[in-house]
């Protein structure tokens, strides 16, 4: 009888640990890597989680002349989506630029 009981609740407390588990948020799931490729930056979102997001990254292209003084600010967004435990690549384009380029001042949102 007494081995009965411990086992009963041993299941009771796995059932209980099952229900206090957090909930997945994009914060938690996504994560991304980037890449340059000749005047573009390539970003390859992960999404390791079961959520489907729909996502953006705002950003920010800087044009420069040959002595790196800035001659043009594009601010952009590239929206897409990442289904459930994927990956999508991005590319973030500079090809308006006629000689350097920077793109920087990132943020990113999913929902």
């Amino acid at each position: 009888m007494l081995t009965l009981l411990a086992v009963s609740a041993l299941s009771s407390v796995s059932v209980g640990a099952e229900k206090e588990a957090k909930p997945e948020t994009a914060d938690a799931c996504v994560s991304f890597h980037d890449e340059t490729v000749d005047k573009a930056l390539v970003v390859e979102a992960t999404n390791s989680c079961q959520l489907r997001l729909s996502c953006r990254l705002d950003y920010t292209v800087r044009c420069t002349d040959l002595d790196g003084k800035q001659t043009r600010k594009v601010d952009k967004r590239a929206p897409f989506s990442l289904a459930p435990k994927s990956q999508v690549k991005v590319t973030l384009s500079a090809s308006t630029c006629q000689q350097g380029w920077r793109i920087d001042d990132f943020s990113w949102t999913c929902g």
